[in-house]
């Protein structure tokens, strides 16, 4: 069958460019094909190989090293270094384990005495099916087309009609040698394959060159989607449910229940002090699933292929109202914990968290949850392709899931186990979500790098649109983990804007679990000569604001159920005045005072609030670049670039306050090694006897 669909996936091969290219670097070029596109396979799903000579840089003879991807890798982004190196004819060799009876799992494990020249990554489960294949370019792809017809009841039939003899078929067997071996006898038995379809799992195609390999996957992916789409798939999920008109398709009245129902759905599947971070997903496409009359027996069935319920669980949780979610939640966990029970075996590591890592609701959408941002919106991505699995399977036939046990089997798997154990550890702020006001500059700005370094999820406000835009892109690159910052423009003294931006970061991440009220500003002026003007303007900024802030924080902290942290940045003056800034004094003690009535009040709540006093932070600062510097120097007689050495001799300590050591402050009092601590202020001053606690 040759692909004659509009929307078929069409060649990017550039031989210009593949033609200068080495062996194991045109392997990486074709691996970045395949992987880039989301119809050929999942984010970090498939693998890749070739089969290169070179020569043992020990005994100086020829060989051949087989390279393939290493496991965890993600192909559309990887590099040389994300594939493994090993001896072919060792690894080969390794079948006299399996034929001695050594069990599979066991074999992995020699796969290190395998490595070729000291290649550090370590090789994927799915080595063998690479390493017994007789051909130098395989490709082993997830492509949601060619799954449909692997998670069909009609797999086997459909195998030969779709591809004839190009298409070999493996029943279903999880990954790993095993599985390797059989592939081989396969091709030994039939010799003219240029592929197998693997049952609820995907396939894989051979050729001698990588250009080849790469023209038969797409071709095979291609007249897969051509066959389904020939059989209208549309009809697929069976007509649709009756909805009230505002939950139909995303209504505006039942989305207005978003930034309720995220923070205590978020809460609730946090799991021993493990929070996770959500995304939302309101495609029409999902939301015409979720609308369906086949939604929710389909959702029960679970997934198929291994990469997909390895995150998103053996099945999602289908949530058809808002009256209680911990009910439902309790009962999606009583079913995890039966389901464990159920398929456990002597060796099974303990039962991980049994909230849902899916939940799916009618007529609002799809909420997935991760470790971090990027982990969050790939288990929703997954769960997609699990959609699309089906739409394809319920077209051609029935969809058919992989038994309990065996899904069970892949999710508690010790060598998956393993790998989580090898993962390094996570990092202070991880699975956190910081809301930061005045984040675009000054000790906001350099507290959202730090926190993003720490692993958190970072959400700025700031009044400065411009700013934002570039402070967005400094934390961004010290996260290093895609999708973890968002901004909001925000006036702190606007219920409106406030209330609007932390729906934003509801939105995006989830919730709150950190605040650092930091935007301010300053202006000059004893009682007998500040202006109504100015007077308003400091009262709305560090009061109004600060309250503004904290009680949206608050709220959303509630609602998770979860505790959380409250830092608010004061000031030295908020102790011992400075001559001449009588309200911004006052503001300032008002902010340390708010603090301590927040420790109070919401300990009940396991919310910690907490303070820093800075002084004469000069660098990055916003306050110190207009018309406060000019004013303080001339009330200190000096010149606007002595300011800085001036401050610095009169600390205590003779040094001069950053940005940088006010974020160190913060990040301490807001993260976990001050978790006893709250309705403290700890100055940031380099030593200021009038600023002293007393």
């Amino acid at each position: 069958m040759n692909s004659t669909l509009s929307n078929a996936i069409t060649s990017r091969w550039d031989t210009s460019i593949a033609s200068k290219l080495t062996e194991p670097d045109l392997l990486v070029y074709a691996s970045n094909l395949l992987g880039s596109d989301p119809r050929i396979t999942n984010f970090g799903g498939g693998n890749t190989s070739s089969k290169v000579e070179a020569v043992d840089p020990i005994t100086g003879e020829a060989t051949t090293v087989l390279w393939v991807k290493a496991s965890g890798g993600d192909l559309g982004s990887a590099t040389a270094k994300s594939f493994a190196s090993l001896d072919l004819p060792k690894v080969i060799s390794l079948k006299r384990m399996s034929e001695s009876g050594t069990h599979e799992d066991e074999i992995v494990d020699l796969y290190k005495h395998c490595i070729f020249n000291l290649n550090p990554a370590a090789p994927s489960i799915d080595t063998p099916l690479h390493a017994l294949v007789p051909f130098r370019a395989v490709s082993h792809m997830h492509s949601d087309a060619v799954i449909a017809v692997a998670a069909c009841d009609w797999a086997f039939e459909l195998t030969n009609e779709i591809w004839g003899d190009e298409m070999g078929f493996l029943p279903w067997k999880r990954p790993g040698f095993d599985l390797g071996l059989m592939l081989e006898k396969l091709i030994v038995e039939s010799p003219n394959l240029k592929g197998a379809l693997m049952q609820s799992h995907g396939f894989i195609c051979w050729a001698d060159t990588w250009e080849e390999c790469y023209e038969l996957t797409l071709k095979m992916i291609n007249q897969a989607q051509e066959f389904i789409d020939s059989r209208g798939p549309d009809k697929a999920f069976g007509t649709l449910k009756p909805l009230p008109s505002e939950r139909s398709h995303g209504g505006g009245a039942w989305v207005g229940v978003l930034a309720n129902l995220l923070p205590m759905l978020r809460g609730r599947v946090a799991h021993e002090g493990q929070r996770l971070i959500a995304c939302v997903d309101q495609d029409p496409v999902l939301l015409d699933f979720l609308s369906r009359e086949k939604m929710e027996a389909l959702a029960a069935l679970g997934t198929s292929c291994p990469d997909h319920f390895l995150r998103t669980k053996i099945c999602p949780m289908v949530l058809s109202g808002l009256s209680d979610i911990q009910t439902e939640i309790d009962k999606f966990k009583k079913s995890y914990a039966a389901y464990y029970e159920r398929c456990k075996r002597p060796d099974s590591p303990a039962m991980r968290n049994p909230n849902p890592s899916v939940v799916l609701i009618s007529g609002l959408g799809m909420v997935s949850f991760g470790k971090n941002a990027q982990e969050a919106k790939v288990t929703g991505q997954f769960y997609r392709n699990a959609i699309e699995v089906m739409r394809g399977a319920e077209t051609l036939g029935k969809y058919v899931s992989l038994p309990e046990q065996e899904a069970f089997d892949i999710e508690y798997w010790l060598l998956e186990e393993a790998k989580l154990k090898r993962m390094p550890p996570e990092k202070d702020l991880s699975r956190q979500i910081a809301v930061i006001t005045g984040g675009a500059q000054g000790i906001g700005l350099a507290t959202a790098k730090r926190m993003a370094e720490q692993g958190a999820c970072v959400v700025l406000l700031d009044i400065n649109e411009s700013a934002l835009e570039s402070a967005m892109d400094e934390v961004q690159k010290a996260s290093g983990v895609p999708g973890s910052v968002t901004t909001a423009v925000c006036d702190v003294t606007s219920l409106d804007q406030v209330n609007a931006a932390f729906e934003t970061a509801i939105r995006t991440f989830g919730g709150v679990d950190l605040l650092v009220i930091s935007a301010g500003n300053a202006r000059r002026g004893s009682v007998a000569d500040t202006t109504d003007e100015d007077y308003d303007f400091l009262s709305n900024l560090l009061m109004k604001g600060y309250f503004l802030a904290a009680r949206a924080g608050i709220q959303v902290m509630q609602a998770q159920g979860t505790g959380g942290s409250i830092v608010i940045v004061g000031s030295k003056n908020g102790t011992a005045t400075g001559a001449g800034a009588a309200i911004y004094s006052a503001a300032k003690a008002f902010e340390l005072h708010l603090m301590r009535t927040i420790a109070v009040d919401h300990a009940k709540d396991g919310i910690r609030c907490n303070a820093i006093n800075p002084d004469a932070v000069l660098q990055g600062s916003a306050i110190w670049s207009g018309e406060w510097k000019k004013q303080t120097a001339a009330n200190l007689g000096i010149p606007e670039d002595q300011l800085e050495d001036h401050y610095r001799k009169r600390s205590m300590l003779g040094v001069t306050v950053s940005t940088d050591d006010c974020a160190d402050a913060i990040c301490w009092l807001a993260g976990p090694h001050s978790t006893r601590t709250t309705g403290c202020v700890v100055p940031v001053d380099g030593g200021n006897r009038e600023g002293f606690l007393r």
